[in-house]
């Protein structure tokens, strides 16, 4: 690069830890100033905060990587999950808010009762921040690697041995990168980390929106684009079909550019039940919402553009890559983003899009040191450790915490293979908790005894599925003979690496987890009706599957009658695709079909703010919160 760029870079790096100079002592007012900026955030900052987060530095480097293997209709792994993040617009946003907790693990000691309650909501928050958060952070990390090596062109260079070990000029990169998220998250809590993340969000997706104009420039426009692509016969997604293509011939669909059936049924019928749920760094964006009106807008405002609109121009540039990069070689397709970028654009744009791409792996990563160290001083120490401490002690106790999850994360990052080995680690692993978190909801009966029993067998299966057969010295998975027996796999094909089989290990660990949870909690006694009560009121939750408590509730009203939620749910799913597809159709151009899908979209965007307004009244959650 050359040395404007680098300048550019600098000063961006320089800005984010002034940031979180200015925001030091807001934050360290109090617990809920660091962890949740003190409830006082509007819908559109939030939003621009979960969307900042969502798409990290890897992001459009797995995206384009699968436009490159597969063609756009693989970006389906990418979009599937809003259908569930539509639900969490119309249902869980509004509960999460009305619940007031501090974080989404603390909602399981107002849920259940007792010493099964507190043994649950610790083990989840010290999973959550020693595990799970690492594990994002991980991916994360290693995304930023790429980038240090073909965007930065530090991947050729020597390694240096430091204190025994050889470091890469990349990994020196990455991890000057990650110690300014960590000073800006450590100094400012999460008021620094949305605000920040406000201005990440335009820098971003501004920088991602220019690449794209530049590369089709650069390809010759769109319709030279489409004509280049549609007729390259040694390019799996030639016929530039946007639905999935499926398969039912395993292993074949990496080959063909198809999904195969298990990978249609985990992506479309599995995947978007965690985020449906709305839990992690987005229950923490909701949580620190004014009230429920703004939290569903914030969770909307995500659901449009993080599926919608950020997602085109990775598409773009992706598909230009393609002509431009037709053999990426050893540096493989997930470096096709950052090398378009050096390819593309002049001295001093190529350092603000480097520093667009570092805004969204800062974003990401102070969200997540945020959050994991939320679970481990609100749910671990300040709960079962030190409980009486000040406000002061618990904020300082969080920034030193905060260092505990980085590095933890860049353990996991170090040892990991690939990005898309942590994703499918990730995917396997959640697919078993996100049914759990979801039947808490739906259902009375559900007790903290069956979730944590479901909690653990699922870690341990999953361990299992992926690991056992190293564990146990076997020479094969451990669980590859039965499931190939039960499935009639094809000779040869392993039940736990295969690609194509992903979605049929989201669902067996779906499984585990289901049966777990009901089974042990049908065993076991029921959580206490005074909880149970409690939780209703606040949440004011939907009335299926509660009948049991709301009947002993005088004039309960729901505030998520059934009809309204599936009504609802529609809507926002319509509106979303329509956009969907009308902003990938421009690619293919075809300007009547583009217009009319416009045209849906705004129709039904006004429809769906005017339910969210007649169904969130302004002081719903302030109320919950001063009751509370």
């Amino acid at each position: 690069m050359h040395w404007i760029d680098w300048t550019v870079v600098a000063i961006f790096l320089l800005s984010m830890i002034l940031v979180g100079v200015y925001f030091s002592k807001k934050a360290g007012e109090n617990v809920d100033s660091f962890f949740v900026s003190g409830r006082s955030l509007k819908w559109y900052v939030a939003g621009a905060s979960m969307i900042a987060t969502s798409f990290a530095a890897d992001t459009p480097l797995w995206v384009g990587a699968l436009v490159r293997k597969f063609g756009v209709h693989a970006v389906w792994q990418y979009w599937a999950p809003l259908i569930g993040s539509a639900l969490g617009v119309v249902l869980f946003a509004r509960m999460w808010r009305r619940s007031a907790v501090v974080t989404d693990n603390e909602i399981l000691e107002l849920r259940y009762s007792g010493k099964s309650a507190m043994t649950l909501r610790g083990i989840s928050a010290g999973i959550g921040a020693l595990v799970l958060c690492p594990l994002i952070i991980g991916w994360v990390a290693k995304a930023m690697v790429t980038i240090s090596q073909e965007a930065l062109g530090l991947g050729g260079m020597a390694p240096l041995n430091m204190a025994g070990f050889d470091v890469t000029p990349d990994m020196i990169a990455t991890i000057v990168v990650m110690g300014c998220a960590l000073m800006l998250c450590a100094f400012s809590g999460l008021y620094g980390v949305v605000y920040t993340d406000f201005v990440q969000f335009i820098i971003a997706t501004g920088g991602a929106f220019l690449l794209a104009w530049l590369s089709i420039k650069e390809v010759g426009g769109l319709s030279a684009m489409y004509e280049q692509l549609s007729t390259n016969e040694g390019w799996l997604g030639k016929d530039m079909n946007l639905a999935p293509s499926i398969t039912t011939d395993l292993g074949q669909g990496a080959g063909t550019g198809a999904m195969s059936i298990w990978n249609v049924i985990g992506y479309f019928g599995i995947l978007w039940w965690g985020v449906a749920l709305s839990g992690g760094y987005q229950a923490q964006r909701i949580l620190a919402c004014k009230d429920t009106r703004h939290a569903s807008n914030a969770m909307l405002m995500h659901t449009i553009v993080y599926y919608a609109i950020i997602s085109l121009p990775w598409v773009i540039v992706a598909l230009a890559s393609v002509i431009v990069f037709p053999d990426m070689g050893e540096a493989g397709d997930d470096a096709a983003y950052p090398r378009m970028i050096l390819h593309i654009l002049p001295i001093g744009l190529r350092g603000v899009m480097i520093a667009a791409m570092i805004a969204a792996f800062i974003s990401t990563m102070s969200t997540l040191f945020n959050w994991g160290s939320s679970y481990m001083v609100n749910d671990l120490y300040r709960r079962f450790i030190h409980p009486e401490a000040s406000d002061h002690h618990y904020v300082t106790v969080a920034r030193i915490l905060t260092i505990v999850v980085a590095i933890a994360g860049g353990v996991i990052s170090f040892f990991a293979d690939d990005i898309q080995q942590l994703l499918s680690i990730f995917f396997v692993v959640g697919s078993g908790a996100a049914v759990v978190g979801v039947v808490r909801w739906l259902w009375w009966r559900i007790n903290a005894v069956g979730e944590l029993a479901a909690f653990v067998v699922n870690y341990v299966v999953a361990v299992l599925l992926l690991f056992g057969g190293d564990i146990f010295g076997l020479g094969h998975p451990l669980f590859d003979p039965m499931m190939s027996s039960l499935l009639n796999l094809p000779e040869g094909m392993s039940f736990t690496s295969e690609y194509d089989l992903l979605g049929a290990r989201m669902l067996f660990m779906t499984l585990v987890g289901l049966i777990t949870v009901v089974v042990v909690s049908l065993l076991t006694q029921p959580t206490e009706i005074s909880r149970l009560k409690e939780f209703v009121m606040r949440t004011r939750i939907f009335v299926p599957g509660w009948r049991r408590v709301t009947n002993e509730i005088p004039g309960y009203v729901s505030a998520h009658p059934v009809g309204q939620v599936l009504l609802d749910w529609a809507l926002v799913v319509a509106t979303v695709c329509s956009l969907l597809f009308a902003l990938n159709n421009i690619v293919r151009t075809e300007p009547l079909i583009t217009a009319a899908l416009f045209a849906l979209f705004i129709v039904l965007l006004v429809i769906v703010l005017k339910r969210t307004k007649r169904e969130c009244p302004v002081d719903d959650a302030k109320e919950t919160s001063e009751d509370n």
